[in-house]
């Protein structure tokens, strides 16, 4: 039987120096191991930015980053449900109308 171990830590980058301001990035790093029966393990990792820090004379800025890829996808995946409803209603009203 396979194991699954997931593990997600936010990791803090090398900061960054332009002029008077430093800039901290921070990416989320997410690891997925399986192990198998016959002792083979597939490992991989996904790394996504999800904030910068502005450290300047004028005090300390946090900026987010979006998460964008996972919105459109989150969209197009409600465009195909909608397109796959539409299709069997269209299919099931078509029969309904054929038996009569």
């Amino acid at each position: 039987m396979p194991v699954f171990n997931t593990k997600t830590s936010i990791v803090a980058g090398k900061p960054i120096e332009v002029k008077d301001r430093h800039f901290l990035p921070s990416v989320l790093v997410t690891t997925a191991e399986v192990g198998t029966s016959q002792n083979e393990t597939l490992r991989g990792a996904r790394i996504r930015p999800i904030s910068v820090i502005e450290k300047g004379p004028d005090g300390n800025r946090w900026y987010a980053i979006p998460n964008t890829t996972k919105d459109k996808l989150s969209i197009m995946a409600a465009i195909g449900l909608c397109v796959a409803l539409v299709g069997s209603s269209i299919i099931l009203l078509a029969r309904m109308g054929h038996n009569r």
